[in-house]
């Protein structure tokens, strides 16, 4: 279809495209709406009768557009995290690791190449945070570091390798998360900067962004009153940018000159509530403050938002040029070309580029943190008896850290594998009796999805008594398959220590090739430890 002529189109029309709606098996939906977002929940089996039936949801949602919607998810480290049957890649920050600006630019296309196989040509990724607050619960791995210069030269390189390659691509959480120890799903969080640090961080890295051509722009419930406070007076001060003229409208399209969509954060999360008499009200705040589309908005908020707009509330050309900047990213990513295909079939040379992506940067993201026991590489002859002791606070990682024993296995290695919630002293001294080394895999996430990344109860337990067996110190090795930090956090007097950034079974696997001097060690922190 051509594109639309924005004169020729209905208030109702036009007012409907600032929607992204989550989709849902269980909902019809009965309008042409400007997006729709969907979790891995719609998939119901981890094989291709399951993306079957994903290409088909998507379909029947476009056979009743007129306009195209853009079709979107979370693919923050590729899509298998949110679709069963479909490629996970290392988090972020282990891409950070790598430091390859070759391999961003094949994250981003790896991404894009399985997310238009099921009709996805929008992902709300990359995450462009900064992790400079080592007790951030939301962002961590996520993120690619806490150097801006770092994410300055690889972001980019994933962007271009998403749009290149058919999807749009969206810088989050703006005006930058990572700063504050809260989480924006409960509260308004704070990016408590100077100015000063803040143009020299998070501005100069969304300045790079959007010169590099990012089609979108996240905004986060997050505050930034060095910038917007001195606009405002008392509550107002620490007012989220989803609801802030000055961060959306002043700072982001006005100095730093943002042309593409401003989409909201999830207008469920707590960091959106209470700063007006109604989340209804907030919704039409937002579109204010120069948010263009709204991610799961109310069911009332299209009537709301005509109804201002007849008023005389809110201005026509503040929803035309809403509507203007969607159309546009829409025109750009090909929803208008006549030869536009919604699915677009992976070919079997691309699905093993896919895998290859996956290995390439699982491998060269291992960080050997420290080794003065000198266990690397683990062999055959050396160590034939490896114990495994997982640290797993998030259920379904279980089967990833299983994967672990598994490589080992493969290799020859007798794996003693520890599936016990609670060990007693007297099961612990036994396991390090009957094996040469002990390896504590640490497998962690941010975002499951609110609360601390700490381990509690007999997952921190497990941790405390790993020093008590006799020869603990030099029989053990740790690595963390997430946070960086616990390094420092529990293991001060670890003598082996890696990290491995991915709670996912790739990264598992990618530790016993470097463990067992297959692949060197390679990565180099992303962030300061």
């Amino acid at each position: 279809m051509k594109y639309p002529d924005i004169s020729k189109m209905t208030l109702e029309e036009k007012i409907n495209q600032t929607i992204v709606i989550l989709m849902s098996k269980d909902k019809k939906i009965d309008f042409c709406p400007g997006g729709a977002f969907f979790f891995g929940q719609i998939i119901t089996e981890a094989d291709e009768s399951g993306l079957a039936e994903l290409r088909s949801y998507v379909g029947d949602l476009l056979e009743n557009c007129n306009i195209p919607p853009m079709i979107t998810s979370d693919f923050e480290n590729g899509c298998g995290s949110m679709v069963k049957g479909l490629t996970p890649l290392p988090y972020l920050m282990g891409l950070g690791a790598t430091g390859d600006c070759s391999l961003a630019y094949d994250y981003g296309k790896a991404t894009a190449l399985e997310a238009r196989s099921v009709g996805v040509n929008w992902s709300f990724s990359p995450v462009s945070d900064l992790n400079m607050n080592r007790r951030n619960p939301l962002v961590n791995t996520r993120s690619m570091t806490d150097d801006a210069s770092l994410a300055e030269e690889l972001l980019p390189q994933v962007i271009t390798g998403m749009q290149e390659n058919g999807i749009a691509a969206c810088a989050k959480h703006f005006p930058g998360d990572g700063v504050d120890y809260r989480d924006q799903h409960i509260t308004t969080t704070v990016n408590s900067l100077s100015l000063d640090e803040w143009r020299g961080s998070f501005g100069k890295l969304y300045k790079t962004l959007i010169d590099s051509g990012v089609y979108s722009v996240m905004a986060g419930h997050i505050a930034f009153p060095a910038y917007a406070g001195v606009k405002a007076s008392g509550r107002f001060e620490n007012l989220p940018a989803t609801l802030n003229p000055a961060l959306i409208t002043d700072l982001l399209k006005g100095e730093l000159g943002f042309k593409g969509i401003v989409v909201t954060d999830a207008l469920g999360m707590g960091g959106f509530y209470g700063w007006y008499e109604s989340r209804e009200t907030a919704e039409l705040e937002a579109f204010k403050a120069g948010c263009d589309m709204m991610l799961w908005p109310s069911e009332s908020y299209a009537e709301n938002l005509k109804n201002a707009i007849l008023s005389g509330e809110i201005s026509m050309e503040r929803l035309d040029d809403a509507v203007t900047r969607i159309l546009n990213v829409k025109q750009q990513i090909g929803l208008f070309d006549d030869d536009y295909k919604p699915f677009r079939e992976i070919k079997p040379e691309e699905q093993e580029f896919v895998k290859q992506v996956q290995k390439k940067c699982s491998d060269k993201s291992m960080t050997l943190i420290r080794d003065e026991a000198q266990h690397f590489p683990l062999t055959l002859a050396k160590t034939p008896k490896i114990g495994i002791i997982p640290i797993v606070e998030h259920t379904p990682a279980k089967e990833d850290a299983m994967r672990m024993a598994t490589a080992f296995a493969e290799r020859g290695f007798e794996e003693d594998y520890c599936e016990k919630e609670y060990l007693s002293d007297q099961e612990r001294e036994a396991m390090y009796e009957r094996n040469d080394v002990i390896i504590y895999a640490l497998l962690s996430r941010p975002f499951r999805p609110m609360g601390f990344l700490d381990y509690t109860a007999s997952r921190a337990a497990k941790i405390a008594g790993a020093f008590l067996p006799k020869n603990a110190v030099e029989k053990t090795v740790f690595v963390s398959l997430g946070s960086p930090y616990f390094g420092r956090q529990y293991l001060e007097h670890a003598k082996t220590y890696v990290n491995g950034y991915s709670m996912l079974g790739c990264a598992a696997e990618a530790f016993v090739r470097a463990a067992c001097g297959e692949v060197p060690f390679e990565g180099k922190s992303p962030v300061k430890l």
